[in-house]
Parts: C-alpha cells; structure tokens; sequence
C-alpha cells in the first residue's frame, strides 16, 4: 500500500536536469507544515490534470542545481507577525539582492497564508509577491490571503490559478540571469533549522490537586547540542501519537498494524506511520471536503460542504471543536472506507509550540515550559491533547523527542531601564517568567507590572511563590491578580486593567512596553478593547485607536497569541 506524498504533504521534490525544466513550478515557504501541506495538495490536483510540475522549498530551491522554472506557483505562510518562515527567508534574502529584471516575463501566482489576528497578516507572501514583480515577473491572477482556515478560501482559488498558469505561454528565459548567488549560511547562523534531542529532565503539577485544570512544569534538558535562545522565543515539540490512539484506529479500520505502507520517502509498518508521521488530533476544513468526495451519500458530509462554501466558520468550529480526526470519520461513516485512502487526506504530525518561561542566564543550559494537559470525554472517548499526553509520557519513560527553537521578532525584551506590562493569564504568564527571571539576572533597573489570572487563586495561580517572592524583592512593581470564579461575577484581567487606568495611562507616558500573551479568540481582544477604552480617557475612540496603532508600530505593544 502506498500513500501519494502529494497528500502528506511529504518533499517529493522532483530532481533538476539541465535539459528539463517542469511545465510548473510550485515553490513554498512553511513554518508548521500547513503552506507545505497545501502546496503539496496543489501538486496532486495539477498532476492528475496532467501537469507535470517540480516542487520544493523556496530555499531548497535556491540552493539546487540550476535555477530554472516555466511558469511559478507561490504557496508561503507568514510566521509570527509578519516575518518570513524558515524555509524561505535565504530566498527572501537573495530575492533582493537581485537586478531588476532577473524574472522577467516569468508567469505566476501567489496564494498567501496567515493569521488574522497580527497585524501584518500574509505580510510574507505580499513581500515575495511585491518584489517578484518588480524584477519583472507576471502575474497571471490576483493572489488571494488565506486565513488559518485556508480550506475555505484555497480550495476556491487555486484551480483557477492553475488553468491560467496553464494557459500563460512558459518562461522564454527559463533559468534566471544573474551573477548573484545565495550567500551561505551556517547552522549557527540559521538556529531555527537545528533540531534539537531532548528529554525531561524535571517535571512538576502547578495546579492544586483540586483545579479544574493540570498544569505542569517541565524542564527541557539537550544531550548532544546547546539549545541557544533569548527571552520571548518558543520551541517546538514534535510528539508522537499515543499507543492507545493508535489501537483505537487500527480496531475501527481492522486492520493490521505490521502492513507495511510509504509515507514520503520512508516505509514503515501503518502503526508506525500512525504513531509518528499523521496529524490524528486536530481535524480540519480540507478533511471534510476530502471525505465528502469519498462519501458522496453521505449527508452530514454533504452539509459539512455546504457549511464550508457558505464560509460559516463558527459553525464549523463549533461542530468540529471537540473532535478528532476518527471522531470525523465516525460522524461521516468512512470507516467502512479503505484506510489507505483515509490516510492519503491526513496532514503530517504538526509540532506543538510553547512559549519558553526561563532564562539563559538563570536556568543554565535547560529549557522551561509550561503545559496544560488536555483531557476530556466526548463522543463515547476519552480524547487528550497530542503534546501534553506525549510530554507526560516522556516525562515518566525519559524517552528522547525532536524539538526547535521558534525566534520571537517583536516579542522581546526592551532596554533595561525601560518600564514592561505584562498580560498573560494562564500558561500565558509562561514568557513572562522568562522576563522577570531574565531581568532578575541581569539586575535591571527598569519597573515590571504583572497581570496574571485563571479561575481560583487557591488552585490556579501558577508560580506563585516565585512571583510572590519577586514582589518581595521589588523586582515586580505590581501584580495585579484576576481570579475569575473567586466571586459572583466573573473578573478577568481586562477588568482589573480598567481599575488601574490611571496608573497605566501614567506608565505608558514614561515609556512602557507592554505584552500579551495567551489565548487569541477572546482574551487578546478583550484586552485590545480594554487598552483603547484606557487610552481614550473619555475621547473619542479615534484618538485611542491612533494611540493604539503608534503603540504597534513603534514595537510598543506586541502580543504572543495562540
């Protein structure tokens, strides 16, 4: 049994020749996999209409052989606030560095995926497609922003840019004229592509026995290699799918853990591909479009179709919010479906990102996180998140695992002596750990102001005693503490920043930088509005929201939202 790379998203990137330059190229820039996944599904649709087509990164690409394409079909995501991912930003880099000119005549088109909630969303891509351009390159249709629900906008737009590359007569030159090379660029150079192999060194609850929640504390600990990194970065964990789930889907399909499947470049026995290589967690709009395809009597198929060309997107949350992937295919009845088929629609293991809560000059040369597990009962099964479930067994095993650092851009740390509100209620205090016991360390002399909250100050409040001990010392200025369900009304720290208007207002004429960090759907915008109400002071919301937007742009509010 084989599973076409095509739809893993797996690198099928086709070898260069010197005589042979594909009908299309499609070139991507990804950070966590979803760019790549879709350019990869764009290649099996063009292929299957006959199109022979190359496919690669857009640094994979740079360094190849010989530089040449036909026509270019651009797939990049933007990671963090507005910045080029990984994998794109040494073509980014020598992109302009070149003549005007260099792509002159070339026909293409650019599809862009980001997240709404920064505010340079799909910056990367209108970047790339901006300087393409200007170095003469064609564009043949618009390019469109996709949001991190990209199956309800892609799917729409990239047929059409395929028949119009299609139809577009090929790059005459076909191999770019220049003198300018790629400048290389180390490991050391280039953090972010080093994979790390780490285990856990120490574990431990925050959470009282009696929270509603299981947060842990884990130290990171890397045998082989430094894992270097400064307050503000993330790292990633690239888990891998629980022994259980994996015998729950083997008993829905009946099928053979030992039969041996390709998956990319890599055979293996399907428990292992199951195990280590497929997202069985997090299920997604394409999915549901790829089973109503397989399932086209199907009716609740059929509606999830219907909900996703209406661009219903809450109701597809809503339905979609406490499933998995084989909650979906029991919902759709596709487990009457050959399982290779199935697998052929999932998306490659995604890496978990978290926020890094130590310090390099406190912590030594282990890394810091912290973790709330995920845990529930629906649909007759008990579900629990991929990374949190891993990290607890990891933690128990001492097995090793992969990791990454993510860099922060804006998200860092100002000048010692410059004033810093931090907003992270939940495991989104974590960075803000980082802050505090870097500036410990480093026995700055600029004021720091804490918001933290959860739900009771009994059970929830994470790190207390280290918090409480900087408060002591006078390392934390303030601590402003939120505890919703502690009283009648629900307070959260939104409300508590409205209490203290006045001292905000004064903190940021001195200077202040202030972050947020937490969950994006509701949290950071309330936190948004809370800031514009402060910043008004009883003007008109116009004037706040000028002073909200200098803020932004001069690197004075930034925000880690997840």
């Amino acid at each position: 049994m084989t599973i076409d790379a095509a739809r893993t998203g797996k690198d099928q990137t086709v070898e260069k020749t010197a005589t042979r330059v594909a009908e299309l190229t499609i070139l991507f820039g990804s950070e966590t996999g979803n760019a790549e996944f879709l350019a990869h599904q764009i290649q099996g649709d063009a292929t299957n209409s006959g199109v022979e087509t190359d496919i690669a990164s857009l640094d994979e690409w740079l360094h190849g052989k010989e530089k040449a394409m036909s026509r270019l079909l651009l797939v990049t995501s933007t990671y963090d606030n507005g910045h080029m991912p990984s994998n794109a930003s040494e073509f980014w880099d020598w992109l302009q560095r070149l003549e005007p000119g260099a792509f002159d005549g070339l026909p293409y088109a650019a599809l862009a995926i980001g997240d709404s909630m920064y505010e340079d969303f799909c910056k990367a891509t209108h970047d790339l497609d901006g300087r393409l351009e200007e170095l003469g390159a064609v564009r043949v249709v618009d390019s469109v922003d996709c949001d991190v629900d990209f199956d309800f906008t892609a799917g729409d737009w990239y047929p059409g840019a395929l028949e119009a590359l299609r139809s577009s007569a090929p790059w005459a030159r076909q191999v770019v004229e220049t003198e300018v090379e790629p400048e290389p660029v180390s490991d050391e150079e280039k953090p972010a592509d080093v994979l790390h192999s780490t285990r856990i060194a120490a574990a431990r609850r925050l959470s009282g026995e009696s929270s509603g929640k299981c947060v842990m504390h884990y130290e990171l600990e890397f045998p082989d290699a430094p894992f270097e990194y400064q307050p503000g970065d993330s790292i990633a964990v690239f888990p891998r799918n629980s022994d259980a789930l994996v015998d729950e889907w083997l008993a829905a399909f009946g099928a053979d853990g030992r039969t041996m499947v390709t998956v990319g470049n890599r055979e293996l026995p399907l428990a292992d591909a199951l195990r280590e290589e497929l997202e069985l967690n997090l299920a997604h709009p394409g999915l549901l479009l790829a089973l109503a395809r397989l399932r086209p009597e199907n009716e609740l198929a059929q509606e999830g179709v219907r909900v996703i060309q209406t661009g219903d997107r809450e109701t597809l949350d809503s339905w979609l919010w406490d499933r998995d992937v084989l909650d979906v295919l029991r919902d759709l009845d596709c487990l009457v479906l050959p399982i290779e088929l199935v697998l052929a629609e999932l998306r490659p293991m995604q890496h978990r990102a978290y926020s890094i809560a130590s310090s390099p000059l406190s912590d030594g040369d282990t890394v810091h996180i912290t973790v709330s597990a995920v845990e529930y009962d629906a649909h007759e099964r008990t579900h629990h998140g991929a990374a949190s479930r891993f990290l607890e067994r990891a933690a128990e095993t001492g097995e090793t695992f992969t990791t990454k650092i993510l860099p922060a851009h804006e998200f860092r740390l100002p000048a010692d002596e410059v004033p810093v509100i931090m907003i992270g209620p939940g495991v989104g205090v974590a960075p803000f750990r980082s802050f505090l016991r870097h500036r410990e360390a480093s026995t700055c002399t600029g004021r720091n102001w804490l918001f933290f909250g959860d739900q009771h100050r009994a059970h929830d409040y994470l790190y207390e005693d280290e918090f409480e001990a900087q408060a002591d010392s006078g390392l934390l200025t303030q601590v402003s503490l939120a505890f919703s369900r502690d009283q009648e009304d629900k307070h959260y720290v939104q409300h508590d920043m409205l209490t203290r208007a006045d001292e905000i207002r004064a903190w940021l004429d001195e200077g202040a930088h202030v972050f947020v960090c937490g969950d994006k759907t509701r949290m950071a915008r309330d936190v948004d509005n809370a800031l514009l109400e402060i910043l008004a002071d009883g003007q008109s919301t116009i004037i706040a929201g000028t002073k909200l937007a200098q803020l932004k742009a001069s690197g004075r509010y930034v925000k880690d939202v997840y």
